[in-house]
């Protein structure tokens, strides 16, 4: 028989340490308002987590900070792969201190943001086009994109399947994948909090456009610590 409540009620982060502690072999699904979040638990562990196009350890981290939403558990259901290989303990700590921190500092970002981002990337000489999407991949900005939403799309599936790749591994997380066409070619960018898909000649070498493209993510950064939502004016034709 299957357990049914709401978040309200019990949260996210005790229902996985109640069964990590229980050692029980269950399914957690979880109707947030913005979509189905997926847990498994066995042998004490978190084993897989899905949430959008989020997958694993980031899943669980993501979710963990989403309380809205009705949950669902279902006894004695085997999750068909493993996404997660860290104890528990360790992705609750880590996600609380992530969720902690992000209130402490004031560190979300806005739309307005994101878009003064691609406005400072599509200046630098070479570049042609630009976005921004989070890791869910919802689009939140785009210069001189064709179809915005499906690479947003396109470019957090990619993310999420380097997280699943570098896993099992230990190798850490794919940071960058290129993606070419003819003689352009699109450069996806991890961010960890958001995705950046560039995109450019194949005849632009990736060094010289390496340090303007950390510029620009260095003053997201101080608009983020100043809490500025100044665009500097909008350039280009929107995606």
């Amino acid at each position: 028989m299957a357990l049914v409540g709401d978040l309200k009620d019990l949260a996210l982060v005790d229902i996985i340490q109640i069964n990590c502690v229980g050692r029980n072999l269950a399914r957690l699904t979880v109707n947030y308002p913005t979509g189905e979040g997926v847990f498994f638990f066995q042998d004490g562990e978190v084993v897989d987590a899905r949430l959008g196009n989020l997958v694993g350890i980031d899943a669980v981290h993501r979710a963990l900070g989403m309380e809205e939403g009705s949950f669902r558990i279902d006894a004695g259901v085997t999750s068909p792969t493993r996404t997660i290989f860290e104890p528990w303990a360790g992705i609750l700590m880590e996600g609380m201190r992530l969720i902690d921190e992000a209130r402490h500092s004031g560190s979300a970002v806005s739309q307005t943001q994101y878009q003064a981002l691609v406005n400072d990337l599509v200046k630098v000489r070479g570049i042609e086009g630009a976005l921004v999407a989070t890791s869910d991949g919802a689009l939140q900005a785009s210069v001189n994109i064709k179809a915005p939403d499906r690479m947003a799309a396109l470019s957090s599936f990619l993310v999420a399947n380097g997280i699943i790749a570098g896993t099992p591994a230990n190798a850490g997380r794919l940071q960058r994948v290129a993606l070419f066409n003819g003689d352009r070619k699109t450069v996806v960018i991890d961010q960890m909090e958001f995705v950046v898909a560039l995109v450019y000649s194949t005849s632009q070498r990736d060094e010289a456009l390496e340090p303007q493209i950390q510029r620009a993510f260095k003053k997201l950064r101080a608009r983020r610590s100043t809490g500025s939502l100044s665009t500097g004016g909008l350039t280009g034709p929107l995606g």
